[in-house]
């Protein structure tokens, strides 16, 4: 049985960080996160919208060396999706990323109570 918490954690890069500054302030922010876990059992997703500039300026294969390190040193992180982004998000498009987010959530626990027969019937 979980017991443990499962949750989405959306986050943006600024847009005043450049390729140099992308490994410490990411890190520092997904560290923030991990630290609002509170048992070892919390799960947590976070999504990253990241600006295409900064990520063409690492390139592919550093920007994953960096999100896998990352989720490595955080044991409540299950994984980092990345979402790139031609300009930032609005307050309003975060709270949109937000509710997809949830909506992910619930949906995936409805597939999970069912699986195990826990979940009503859909008829």
């Amino acid at each position: 049985m979980i017991q443990g918490q499962y949750r989405y954690s959306i986050l943006q890069v600024p847009e005043t960080v450049t390729p140099l500054k992308f490994r410490g302030h990411v890190r520092q922010e997904i560290e923030a996160v991990q630290a609002t876990a509170k048992n070892a059992e919390d799960i947590i997703l976070v999504r990253l919208f990241v600006q295409e500039k900064i990520l063409f300026g690492l390139g592919q294969k550093k920007v994953d060396s960096i999100l896998h390190g990352i989720v490595a040193k955080c044991q409540n992180i299950e994984r980092i999706e990345l979402e790139p982004l031609a300009r930032p998000l609005t307050a309003e498009e975060m709270q949109e990323a937000a509710a997809e987010a949830q909506a992910n959530l619930e949906e995936l626990g409805q597939r999970v109570m069912e699986m195990k027969g826990l979940g009503g019937s859909t008829d």
